[in-house]
């Protein structure tokens, strides 16, 4: 269990449309981290010079750099953070525009990207996008450490991530763990990249569940190889606030009750 929920939610609580202070997301953020479900922290370009002056000396964060302000002002970016020894840079993560026909903008993406750093390529579902994840699947099998992004995960983006054997990362829009009105849950996203994996392909029954507790159960009772090869293709689900995905999966039993007196979400 703790191998396949290892890391699986990285902390968007910077990005709209929250915008949580800086003097609140970094403290939430350390918080967070001591449990073993929490990952990196997205910090967009436009706010790295706020995030470094609010760092202090015992800091050492794991960072995905998300290149807000485009692809132009990414080499110095990162020279910020590399110059930077209180945070680790992890990945860049870079969308397309959502207008641009998404083959094209990402062959022109990977063209610029820098080619010593890990990258999320944000796909939109906007026309090319099966296009798109050809040209990034052939980008990483030449070499480049490369993956793909969605802010609209779905069953048609999952399976495609399948066939292709390429690694992705979601947005989760409030990190719950079941389908709800806002969008999918964690645990059917989970679900669904294992059932992928093995190569099913009818995903959207799964990704529709709103049995938490069902979910839950499936969830546990998975051995060790479907577990590996769903966070093999699953990287992560970004998520605004950590706390929420942390409380539903003590609610379920999937990790330890905290010790009397932490703090849980409502």
């Amino acid at each position: 269990m703790s191998a396949l929920l290892a890391r699986l939610f990285d902390d968007a609580a910077l990005f709209p449309p929250d915008r949580a202070p800086m003097d609140e997301a970094l403290p939430a953020h350390r918080d967070a981290v001591r449990d073993p479900v929490a990952g990196r922290l997205l910090c967009p370009a436009s706010r790295f010079a706020e995030l470094r002056t609010h760092l202090v000396p015992e800091d050492l964060l794991d960072l995905v750099l998300v290149a807000d302000t485009g692809i132009d002002g990414l080499p110095k970016a990162l020279d910020a953070v590399r110059a930077e020894p209180r945070v680790r840079p992890c990945a860049v993560e870079i969308a397309v525009p959502e207008d641009a026909d998404q083959a094209r903008a990402v062959a022109v993406t990977l063209a610029r990207l820098p080619s010593d750093v890990p990258a999320r390529i944000g796909v939109r579902p906007s026309p090319g996008w099966r296009e798109a994840l050809d040209r990034v699947t052939a980008a990483r099998e030449r070499g480049a450490p490369l993956g793909a992004a969605t802010g609209a995960v779905s069953a048609p983006f999952i399976a495609a991530c399948a066939e292709r054997g390429l690694r992705f990362t979601c947005a989760g829009t409030t990190g719950r763990a079941a389908r709800h009105a806002s969008g999918h849950g964690f645990l059917n996203v989970l679900l669904a990249a294992a059932h992928a994996a093995a190569g099913e392909r009818d995903l959207q029954r799964t990704l529709e569940r709103t049995d938490a507790p069902a979910l839950a159960a499936e969830v546990r009772a998975m051995p060790d190889g479907p577990g590996e090869a769903a966070r093999g293709l699953l990287e992560a689900v970004e998520v605004r606030d950590l706390a929420v995905p942390r409380a539903d999966l003590r609610r379920l039993g999937l990790i330890e009750t905290p010790d009397a007196g932490e703090d849980m979400a409502p």
